[in-house]
């Protein structure tokens, strides 16, 4: 009897040692927590910060999984901006060299509450939009399924 519970756990130990460090849903509520909040649940995902990274004139926190290098996950938490309401609003990117950690968040992504608006591609990539009242994300895959990103920001008070 031991024997058949066994075979079942060891294979569920096997499926969430292949999962992503981060699910869709926790990416969307980093968005809204505030700097101490995102260092120290990041830091209990087995993360570490790097320093910064400068995109588009804004500077970024910079955290990498703890994973192996060919299956490397980094997260880059943009800067916390306070709104009138007093929530906090950042972008959050996520990038990985894992096809399968893609293909696990885009399925999360189509079952959450965000809506699909937009599949497409450019030369290099597949791209998945979503989108409602409260977050937009953007998934990037590419076609060798090698590496890619997705990107979450909460709207503002206007749905920009």
């Amino acid at each position: 009897m031991k024997k058949y519970f066994l075979v079942p756990f060891v294979l569920l130990c096997f499926v969430s040692a292949k999962a992503q460090t981060v699910s869709f849903a926790e990416l969307l509520n980093i968005t809204s927590m505030n700097n101490t909040q995102v260092h120290d649940f990041l830091l209990a995902k087995g993360f570490k910060q790097l320093g910064t990274e400068t995109v588009n004139n804004k500077l970024f926190d910079e955290y990498k999984s703890n994973r192996t290098p060919d299956k490397q996950e980094t997260i880059l938490v943009g800067p916390g901006v306070k709104e009138p309401n007093g929530n906090t609003q950042r972008p959050v990117s996520y990038y990985t060299l894992l096809g399968t950690d893609l293909d696990n968040l885009l399925g999360q992504a189509k079952k959450s509450t965000l809506t699909l608006i937009f599949q497409g591609a450019d030369v290099n990539k597949n791209i998945y939009r979503f989108d409602n009242s409260l977050f937009r994300a953007t998934i990037s895959i590419t076609f060798d399924k090698k590496s890619g990103s997705l990107d979450v920001a909460q709207k503002d008070g206007a749905g920009n």
